[in-house]
Formats: structure tokens, sequence, C-alpha cells
């Protein structure tokens, strides 16, 4: 089975730590085959990018992603143009602080997703639920709705360079964490909802959890085909412990 290992520079990592963290990544991922038995994903935050793609322009053991991006007008953001002039591999939209924090719309998230896939990128699409949203019982009405909107628009010869990310905010730098049953229900949902509003694909969209599973639970849900990769945060995981994860399970 082929994993999917994300893993996410958050905003206290400088540029130059930022590229000695990928080396890490790289030089101790290095003998494992990439799209056959991993493929590796770095997610950098927009003022670090140049810098990072330029350090890394073979990206056979990495691709590189920016952390957000827009298609609107008027704004100072990485419109998808800059990605390209850049060098970046792919991008992705919906992440939560954005939608719940800087108030993006489901609307445009789909709108990111359409012309950036349309460019020939890669791009995930992140949805997730607050903890209020859990505790009212409307978490998976939410995220499928995230769902259908944000795929409402996604071209059909597409379906091989994306994914979904499901990161619950309300388990973030919380005293509370999500129970496994509830859980496994959201990675039902959004399965379920993804086939449902594009049947025609070919294949089956990979599915990368966002919450922190010990390395036993993450190499249980691989075995089983319960997630298809993760997506976690420099802030948890050290580079060092991160490859530790991959060398352990692969």
């Amino acid at each position: 089975m082929l994993k999917f290992y994300c893993y996410n520079f958050t905003a206290e990592k400088t540029t130059p730590q930022i590229i000695d963290d990928i080396k890490t990544l790289c030089d101790g991922t290095k003998q494992f085959e990439r799209e056959e038995e991993i493929m590796l994903f770095v997610f950098v935050p927009a003022v670090s990018l140049e810098a990072v793609c330029a350090a890394f322009p073979d990206r056979k053991l990495v691709k590189i992603s920016s952390q957000s991006f827009t298609v609107r007008e008027a704004t100072d953001e990485l419109t998808p143009e800059r990605l390209r002039s850049l060098g970046a591999d792919m991008a992705i939209t919906g992440l939560a602080d954005r939608r719940y924090y800087l108030g993006e719309t489901d609307e445009m998230t789909r709108d990111n997703l359409e012309v950036i896939l349309k460019m020939g990128f890669k791009a995930m699409l992140c949805v997730g639920e607050t903890r209020e949203m859990a505790e009212k019982g409307a978490a998976a009405e939410v995220i499928a709705g995230q769902i259908r909107t944000g795929y409402s628009r996604i071209p059909y010869e597409a379906h091989y360079r994306i994914g979904t990310v499901y990161r619950p905010l309300w388990d973030f730098g919380s005293v509370y964490t999500a129970g496994e049953d509830y859980t496994l229900d959201m990675f039902k949902t959004i399965r379920e909802t993804v086939k449902e509003t594009l049947p025609g694909f070919p294949i089956e969209m990979p599915l990368f959890y966002g919450g922190i599973l010990s390395p036993e639970k993450l190499s249980e849900y691989f075995r089983e085909g319960i997630i298809d990769g993760v997506f976690w945060d420099s802030r948890d995981v050290t580079a060092e412990e991160f490859v530790s994860i991959i060398q352990n399970i692969g």
C-alpha cells in the first residue's frame, strides 16, 4: 500500500530551519521508493516558499506545497500563477484557520481548488469542524457540505492529483481529543460523501488525517485501509520523530 506522509511547517520555524528539516526528512527516507512505497509532501508558509523551492530543485524525494493561495484579485497573497513561477508542486485549500479565523467560505475554497487543478497542480482539500459543531452533533453535516461544495467543480482529468485532509479544529491545542469511534465515523462520512459527489472518478480519493496517532494506531489504520496518509504539524512532531515513524512503518 502506498502511504502518504505530509509534514506541515508552522509559523515558529524560520526558513533556514525549514530547509534543514526537509533535508532531514529526505535523507532519512530516501531508502523508500516514491510512488510505490511512500510519498513525502512538505507544506511551507508563503514567506518561505520561494527559498525552499530554490533549495530543492530535484523533487524526486519530496513534493513542495504552499499552505495558502487565492484566486481573488486585489490581494497580496500568493496566486496560482505565482506558485507556478516559484516552482511549487501543489497547494492546499480549506485549512481550518482560514475557514474559521479568516472567514473563507466553502465557495471560495471551491474556486481555489478548481483553478489550481485546471492549471495542472496537485492539490488537497482540507475539511474539519469546530468543537461547538461536534458538541451539537452537526460535524458530519458540516464536513459533508464542505466536500460537496469544494468538489463540485473538479475536472475529471484531475482525479489522480487530489486528496482530502481531515483536521478536527477542536482537537488542536486542547485537553479534549476526539474519541476513536467519533473519528472513524468522520472518516466514513468523508469517504461516502466524496464518492457521492464524484461518482465517475475511476480511483478512490486518498484520505489524510490531521490528528495525532500513535505509531501503533497509525500502522493499524494504514494496514486496514482506514486512511491513506497523515498530515502532521512541525509543532507536534519534530522532523527527526517524523523520520523515525516513517522508517518504522514504511
